[in-house]
């Protein structure tokens, strides 16, 4: 089992290095627009799914390869919500040894103090928020046994304490939470919480529902956010592969893969730079990783065994 991957260039995060604690598709949430697919251990119960001491062995590892002045940040996200990670606070003292320190997390256990607490640690907090009202929430998220009210309210009371910078991210979904009357709800609750910064993204690589739309009013929902907030719209970013060794180059694209489907092109424009050009053959042919379409584009990710 890899916990790491990247670093990911992030326009959010810069270089970011990615640390993974959770088995994959494990999370409190089944959003209809995640990239991995739903979710198959779905959970509200926190634990230590893997030995800490053995993503910190390999964190510390894979920094030493890299070298600490190519990252920007260490980044927990991946494959489900990392609040579920029993130990996390553990892994973040761990990782603020080597330097700054994010966490991308759905926000719902925010309502538990000792989450709280733990993330309070942290440099940078990136919470999604994608509905302003519970029924948007239900239908977006789709939530294991979670109260909007209480997720909020928990979004509020980490705010008052947490030091560091608090940017939200909003999904924002055809016909689902762009209308005029959902922004401008999500807007309150934002200004309530007082967030630093609002990243607005579509979904880009396949969502777990092919009905998924990302809106076309993107501009009429930041003009709204904007009144009150640094608005950033993110563009699609490109993934680096550090490795020099085709084994190497061949670990880094199926640990990212594993998390972030890969655009066809991005993974060729690496293996001809590497000068690997028969590896994506192979990982086809080996059936470690597959190709699917959406919109347009050819995208491969992760082989399911």
């Amino acid at each position: 089992m890899s916990y790491i991957y990247g670093p990911v260039p992030s326009r959010r995060l810069g270089r970011s290095l990615g640390v993974d604690p959770l088995p994959l598709k494990t999370c409190n949430f089944s959003c209809i627009y995640c990239q991995l697919g739903r979710t198959e251990r779905y959970t509200k119960d926190r634990k230590e799914f893997f030995p800490k001491e053995d993503i910190t062995e390999e964190m510390e590892e894979r920094i030493r390869e890299i070298g600490r002045e190519n990252i920007d940040y260490i980044t927990f996200a991946g494959s489900g919500e990392p609040t579920l990670y029993s130990p996390l606070g553990w892994l973040i003292e761990k990782a603020k040894d080597y330097g700054k320190v994010a966490v991308l997390t759905n926000g719902s256990l925010l309502s538990d103090e000792e989450v709280r607490e733990e993330l309070y640690k942290a440099d940078v907090v990136l919470p999604t928020l994608d509905a302003g009202y519970e029924k948007t929430f239900k239908r977006i998220n789709r939530p294991y046994r979670i109260s909007f009210d209480t997720m909020i309210e928990g979004m509020v009371n980490f705010r008052k304490e947490f030091k560091g910078e608090l940017w939200f991210e909003f999904m924002a979904i055809d016909g689902l939470n762009d209308s005029q009357q959902e922004i401008s709800k999500v807007k309150e609750i934002l200004d309530a919480i007082r967030a630093d910064r609002v990243y607005i993204n579509v979904p880009i690589r396949a969502p777990a529902e092919p009905w998924v739309r990302g809106s076309k009013k993107i501009q009429e929902i930041k003009s709204v956010l904007s009144e009150s907030f640094e608005i950033v719209i993110p563009e699609e970013g490109e993934f680096e592969i550090v490795s020099k060794d085709k084994e190497g180059v061949r670990r880094e694209i199926l640990d990212i893969t594993r998390r972030h489907p890969m655009r066809k092109e991005q993974i060729e424009e690496v293996l001809i730079e590497k000068g690997f050009e028969d590896l994506l053959e192979e990982l086809i042919e080996e059936k470690e990783i597959e190709v699917f379409s959406h919109e347009g584009r050819e995208y491969f990710r992760i082989k399911k065994k």
